[in-house]
This record gives C-alpha cells, sequence and structure tokens, in this order.
C-alpha cells in the first residue's frame, strides 16, 4: 500500500508540473516587437534613397565649338593667280599683261563674246615668230558662283559655236576636259586633216578652259605648228596648274 501511495503521489505532481508549463499557443508565443520587420518592410527604399540627385542625372551642358571664320573670295584678279613666266613658256620670252574686260581668246570663226565681269587679265608670252606658239591666259572674276557658272557656259557655247569661213578646210572640235568644273578644250584642225584622219595627228593648236567658284579661265598655246595631241597634253597641264591657283575664289579656300 505504501508503495503505491507513493505512486500515485509521483503521477500527480507530474501532471502539476504540466499544466504548469508555459503554452506554444499562448500570449508567450507571439513575436517580440522590437525584431527585425518583415522583408517587404526592410526592402522598400526610402524617399531620400530613390530620389535621383540632380548632379548626377543632368546632362552636361557643352559650348558649342567656335566656327571657322568664313572664307574672304576676292572681287578682282590676284597676281599669285595668274601663271608666271616660266610655267606659260620662258623668261626669255616677252610678256604682256592687260587688266579689263576684253573677248576671250578665241578664233575670230567662234565670235568670242565679252564676259560681264568684275574683273579681268589677259597675259600672252611669246613673239608668235618664226611659227613660235604664243602662250594665252584669261582670268575673269565674277560676283559669285553662279554668275561664274553662267559665264563659263557661255564660253563653252561660243566654242562650240565655230565655224570655218566658207571655202576654208579649218576645222573645230570640242571635248571636254576633266579638270575644275565645267572644263572643255577646243582643238583647231588649222588643214582639215581630221575630216579623214585622226585629229591627235593634225596640225593645230589648243586652248582650254575652267572655272573655280567665282573665277573662270582660259589658257593654252596659239598658233605654232604642233599636232594636236601635243598642244593638248601641253594645254591641259596649264590648265590644272591655272585652276590650283584660284583656290584663293573658292569658298572653302585653298
Amino acid at each position: 500500500m505504501r508503495c503505491s501511495a507513493l505512486t500515485l503521489s509521483a503521477v500527480l505532481l507530474a501532471g502539476s508540473l504540466v499544466a504548469c508549463s508555459p503554452s506554444s499557443d499562448g500570449d508567450d508565443a507571439a513575436p517580440d516587437e522590437s525584431a527585425t520587420p518583415s522583408t517587404s518592410e526592410s526592402a522598400s527604399p526610402t524617399e531620400e534613397e530613390t530620389s535621383p540627385s540632380p548632379t548626377a542625372t543632368s546632362p552636361t551642358e557643352t559650348e558649342p565649338p567656335p566656327s571657322e571664320p568664313a572664307v574672304e573670295v576676292p572681287v578682282q584678279v590676284v597676281p599669285e593667280a595668274t601663271l608666271d613666266a616660266e610655267t606659260l613658256g620662258t623668261v626669255d620670252q616677252p610678256r604682256e599683261e592687260a587688266v579689263g574686260l576684253t573677248a576671250w581668246r578665241l578664233p575670230e570663226d567662234c565670235q568670242p563674246t565679252t564676259p560681264d565681269a568684275l574683273d579681268m587679265w589677259t597675259v600672252t608670252q611669246g613673239s608668235g615668230e618664226f611659227e613660235e606658239a604664243v602662250g594665252v591666259q584669261q582670268v575673269a572674276v565674277f560676283a559669285d558662283s553662279d554668275a561664274a557658272a553662267a559665264a563659263a557656259d557661255e564660253l563653252i557655247a561660243a566654242m562650240q559655236s565655230c565655224t570655218a569661213a566658207e571655202g576654208a578646210a579649218t576645222r573645230y572640235v570640242v571635248e571636254g576636259v576633266d579638270i575644275g568644273a565645267q572644263g572643255n578644250g577646243l582643238a583647231t584642225d588649222y588643214y582639215g586633216a581630221s575630216a579623214t584622219g585622226d585629229l591627235a595627228t593634225a596640225i593645230g593648236d589648243y586652248v582650254a578652259e575652267t572655272r573655280r567658284g567665282t573665277a573662270v579661265t582660259l589658257v593654252g598655246y596659239q598658233g605654232g605648228e604642233s599636232q594636236i595631241q601635243s598642244a593638248g597634253q601641253s594645254t591641259r597641264l596649264l590648265l590644272a596648274t591655272a585652276w590650283e591657283r584660284l583656290c584663293v575664289y573658292d569658298s572653302e579656300g585653298c
């Protein structure tokens, strides 16, 4: 009986201990309010963090690059735009320079016109004696490139109008020259050999014209007894040099 009483007392004591232990479902199980906030609350950025920085996002203001000064184009013929004595011929040849408007140096059969230019120079070099060819350059300057282009068209039209006098054997041939703007050449076949033969081997002379910016130039060798192929090559070399020297009349400069 004593053992049974002791056993019963132990059981009752264990039951009372279980009843006094904290319950997992009670108020004591609630989370501490001072604990770390939830993920959604901690992930939300503050207003200060989300406000963009004006300095960081504002595009940098840069000043536009300075514009290049406009090229000043002369309204008269400048000496450096003409061919020197060594280029147009030889220094021992007589040289003449005339200032003022005059007709283009084309054969009389072409009825050459006088350009309506602001200024014009005509340079000749050589005496023409003993069938020596005379070097020729003319430079005309106009108010703008449109006026110069119109004048070049008139000069080309004059070249194309060349017609030998009735009964004369002379033939005139106009061909394009790939130098500058509106480049064209005029071959004069003295004896009309090109009518049945090759123009290159015919005897004659050659002049050519081109335009650059507000200036038009005509160059060539007139007279003499050269084959047209040779005269044409020499004239094209002159024209290329003359075109380079007209860079002062180009809006882009030299």
